[in-house]
């Protein structure tokens, strides 16, 4: 439901329940939702997250289920007022208490807000929350706290209040300059949402008339309060806009998220996500694929080990490549890691020819793991049609949540520089340490660590450099780990060593690492000082 709409249903409202006292509190037959009764109805909030809404039913519809604690607040209390906060979806029912002792007048706020939806009880002398259908912590909202007890803080505004929209110049140049899009309209525009900002471009179409001028008729009609609401085909409406009908009853209407498009919106951006999930694991299951093709025996590994250490001169550095023949007169041409001498390579080769077969299980394991997940995404594709808008609405919701902690990890650990346009990372705690070390640091990577301290783990990136870094650079890389050990003087041992040889401890905490293959370098923090 959006705003405008709401204001809609104020007049008819008002008819209803203004000057008339609240004889009880139930709940209706739906969930996340409760009714006031009085005389001849009971009117009825859904604070559903789908389909909030207002409607009025007779009362004979009322079923006997045990109702709030805080329902003496309003039982026997007269409605004196009924408030909408410019054309945003929050409504205030103010009431006079009809309890015997003290000034204990309230408010029931009705915040119908999409997946913020909210109703709130609220004390008028000191605007304290007497109680709440959903508590809001700081740890949901940076914004406000709602929970019995505190202040209440209301949403901040959706956008521009009627009597404002006309005249903004930056509403003006964003139509001119092409942008007719419902996303502009409903994030400028206080209480238009996506049902209303699609009528308005939908209306301008069919009139053939400039944007502006269609925005400029509903801030009239929402001014003058000259309502006609009128149920298009994504939803009601205050006025007539589009293709649909008029609405003889707007409190009788009962929405759902099906009739609001709502659910369209959700479905459309859930599946968009479930498809570029897919074509992801794809690309990455056909490189593992390839992967696997270019697998080399162990028998191959042991052969070029073997050449290359029956070569004259195997401490030679710098070569990408060399062509041997073995025993039998055959050519093999052997890649080499530039860096390392032929002796080194060849070690290499014997070890890999020993992990060929853990390698190839764990390309396997990938190519499965690739392939499980493909299909439950599928699945879960093909079932996403006859999904309701809840369960849309917390897969999306659970789906922002993991790329949001995932933005906060790239965004904490960023890459310092050394001289000569070499980088380092460098772990704060433990979790920090984990994601450096096995995240960040890729094979070839240095990795460095005081000896003996609990500190930090620092990772100097090579970036795609072949030789090793220079003497000063290590020293650089070596003096931020033993300052980030916790010493404050003396000498400080630091071990350094290729990420490839840092392995989790057996059933340790995060962070918690051993390393082979290491070297040191002792850094005085006394001179340094």
């Amino acid at each position: 439901m959006d705003g405008v709409f709401l204001s809609a249903l104020l007049p008819p409202l008002k008819d209803l329940i203004l000057g008339r006292k609240c004889r009880k509190i139930g709940c209706p037959v739906i969930r996340d939702g409760f009714g006031l009764m009085f005389d001849d109805g009971i009117l009825v909030m859904s604070a559903r997250p789908d389909s909030p809404g207002l409607w009025w039913i007779g009362t004979g519809k009322m079923t006997e289920l045990p109702v709030p604690v805080w329902s003496h607040h309003l039982e026997g209390a007269e409605v004196i007022d009924i408030l909408q906060l410019g054309a945003d979806r929050i409504l205030h029912v103010c009431f006079k208490s009809g309890l015997l002792y003290g000034n204990s007048d309230v408010t029931l706020i009705f915040e119908a807000t999409g997946r913020n939806t909210n109703v709130i009880l609220l004390r008028n002398e000191d605007s304290r929350i007497l109680a709440c259908h959903r508590k809001v912590s700081a740890r949901i909202s940076r914004y406000r706290t709602v929970a019995p007890g505190q202040v209440y803080v209301p949403p901040p505004s959706s956008g521009l209040s009627p009597g404002f929209w006309s005249s903004s110049i930056e509403l003006r140049e964003s139509i001119e300059n092409g942008d007719n899009t419902p996303a502009l309209l409903y994030k400028m525009l206080e209480g238009v949402g996506p049902v209303t900002a699609r009528a308005l471009i939908r209306q301008s179409e069919i009139k053939k008339k400039p944007l502006i001028e269609t925005v400029m008729e509903l801030e009239k009609a929402l001014l003058e309060q000259n309502f006609r609401p009128w149920e298009g085909p994504d939803g009601p409406l205050p006025i007539e806009l589009g293709e649909g009908k008029p609405i003889v009853d707007p409190l009788s209407m009962r929405m759902t998220g099906e009739s609001t498009g709502i659910r369209k919106d959700r479905l459309e951006t859930w599946t968009a996500i479930l498809r570029k999930r897919i074509s992801v694991l794809r690309r990455r299951l056909s490189g593992v694929m390839a992967a696997i093709d270019r697998l080399v025996s162990p028998e191959k590994y042991r052969t070029w080990g073997s050449l290359l250490l029956s070569t004259a001169d195997n401490s030679r550095k710098g070569l990408k490549e060399i062509e041997l023949k073995d025993w039998n007169g055959c050519e093999h041409k052997i890649p080499l890691k530039p860096f390392r001498s032929l002796k080194s390579n060849a070690a290499r080769f014997f070890r890999k020819a020993s992990n060929t077969g853990k390698e190839k299980c764990n390309l396997e394991e990938h190519k499965r793991n690739a392939l499980n997940e493909i299909e439950s995404l599928e699945r879960s594709l093909s079932v996403a049609p006859d999904l309701t808008v809840d369960e849309l609405e917390v897969l999306l919701r659970n789906h922002r949540k993991k790329l949001r902690v995932q933005d906060d990890r790239r965004r904490r650990i960023e890459a310092k520089a050394l001289s000569g346009d070499w980088r380092y990372f460098i772990g704060r705690n433990a979790r920090e340490n984990e994601e450096v070390t096995f995240r960040l640091g890729k094979r070839g990577d240095l990795w460095f660590h005081a000896r003996g301290y609990p500190g930090a783990h620092v990772v100097l990136k090579l970036d795609g450099r072949t030789d090793n870094p220079p003497g000063e650079i290590i020293l650089e890389a070596a003096v931020e780990a033993a300052r980030s050990s916790g010493a404050s003087s003396g000498v400080i041992p630091v071990d350094y060593t290729r990420v490839q040889y840092v392995n989790r401890r057996r059933k340790g905490k995060p962070g918690q690492v051993v390393y082979t293959r290491e070297k040191t370098v002792f850094v005085d923090l006394d001179k340094l000082s």
